[in-house]
C-alpha cells in the first residue's frame, strides 16, 4: 500500500481534516464552527507552535491526520530541550485496520528524531495500549478535588488578578518552583500565551505576601451546566496550576479558599504534580487525557512515570 507522508498541510487539507474530526471534537459546534476553530488555533499558534500533518492515499485522499505540536521540556539536572505534542490522531472509517495511524505516527515521530526533539508527548482518550506498542510510557494521570470548605481557612497571602505584563515573571516563578530531576514543560512566553488561549487559563491571580508578588494561580470555572435538565454539580474552580516557589502549601491552599469563595466555588479541582498532591485533596485516576511519553534522542533519559509530569494547561 503506497501512501504518503504530508509534513504540513495547507488550508484546503486542514478544512478536510477538521470535517472527518468533526463527529469526534466537535463539542456540539456546527461544522463550519469546527473547521474555523482549527484555523483560529492555528493562527493563534502560529507554525512553529501547531501544525496538521497528514497521510495520503493513492487518490489522494487524507486517511489520518495528527496534530503536532512544537513544544519545549525541561530535561532531569537541568537543561531544555526541544520536544514534539501529538494530537488529535485520527483515521477514516474505511482506512481503519491498515496501520494508517501507526504510519502516520512513526513518520512524524522520525521527522522529530532527525529535528533533535528529544521527547514526544501525548494525551490519550480511547486506547493507551495503542501508543505503548510504539514504545510510550503512561504517566500518572490523576485529577484531585476538594470541598472549598475543607481549605485552610487562613491565609498570609492575598492576591490580586494577573495581567499580561506578569507573564515573564510567572515564566520564572513556575521554573523556580520544581524539582530539577523532574521532566516537565518548559515554556516560553508563546507557549504559554497559546496554551492559555487553548486550554481553561482565562483566570489568574498573583499571590502577594507584605507587598511582595511571591506566586500566582491560573484556573477557570466551571459551572457544571448539564444537557438534561438534572441538578447540575456545584461549580468548580479548576485550577490550571500554582506556582510559588518557597511558600507552604497550606498558605497556598487557603489563598485558593479565598479566591473560591469571592467566585462563587464550592469544589476546587486540579490535576496535582506529586508534590501538591494529598489532603484535604481526593485523588482518582482520569478515564481519559491520559498522558504519555517517548523518549526520542539518544542523550535523553528514559521515561520515569514518577519524574514526569505535564498539568492541565498543557493538555491538547
Amino acid at each position: 500500500m503506497n501512501r504518503t507522508y504530508v509534513p504540513w498541510l495547507d488550508d484546503a487539507r486542514v478544512a478536510e481534516a477538521a470535517t472527518q474530526t468533526h463527529v469526534i471534537w466537535s463539542g456540539g459546534r456546527t461544522l463550519e464552527a469546527h473547521i474555523e476553530g482549527q484555523r483560529a488555533q492555528l493562527r493563534r499558534a502560529g507554525p512553529a507552535i501547531l501544525r496538521y500533518t497528514g497521510l495520503l492515499d493513492e487518490s489522494g485522499r487524507l486517511v489520518a491526520g495528527i496534530k503536532r505540536y512544537g513544544l519545549s521540556v525541561s530535561v532531569p539536572g537541568g537543561g531544555k530541550a526541544p520536544g514534539v505534542g501529538i494530537g488529535a490522531v485520527f483515521t477514516l472509517p474505511d482506512a481503519r485496520g491498515t496501520g494508517a495511524a501507526s504510519e502516520l505516527l512513526r513518520a512524524v515521530l522520525d521527522e522529530a528524531r532527525a529535528d533533535g526533539v528529544a521527547l514526544a508527548l501525548l494525551f490519550s482518550d480511547i486506547d493507551p495500549g495503542f501508543y505503548e506498542r510504539l514504545g510510550f510510557v503512561a504517566l500518572p494521570s490523576l485529577e484531585h478535588t476538594a470541598t472549598v470548605s475543607a481549605l485552610p481557612a487562613e491565609t498570609s497571602l492575598d492576591a490580586r488578578p494577573s495581567t499580561p505584563e506578569d507573564e515573564r515573571w510567572m515564566l520564572e516563578t513556575y521554573d523556580a518552583s520544581w524539582d530539577p530531576s523532574f521532566v516537565r514543560p518548559a515554556r516560553t512566553l508563546d507557549i504559554l500565551r497559546y496554551f492559555r488561549f487553548r486550554n481553561h487559563g482565562d483566570l489568574g491571580w498573583i499571590l502577594r505576601r507584605d507587598g511582595r508578588d511571591v506566586g500566582y494561580v491560573l484556573a477557570a470555572l466551571h459551572d457544571g451546566k448539564r444537557d438534561d435538565g438534572a441538578e447540575p454539580p456545584p461549580r468548580t474552580l479548576w485550577v490550571d496550576e500554582w506556582a510559588a516557589p518557597g511558600i507552604p502549601r497550606e498558605d497556598v491552599l487557603g489563598a485558593l479558599r479565598r479566591i473560591a469563595l469571592a467566585e462563587g466555588a464550592a469544589h476546587v479541582a486540579s490535576w496535582l504534580p506529586p508534590h501538591l498532591e494529598g489532603e484535604p485533596f481526593v485523588a482518582r485516576n482520569r478515564p481519559t487525557a491520559i498522558a504519555m511519553a517517548l523518549a526520542l534522542g539518544e542523550g535523553f533519559p528514559m521515561i520515569d512515570p514518577g519524574k514526569t509530569f505535564f498539568g492541565s494547561l498543557d493538555h491538547f
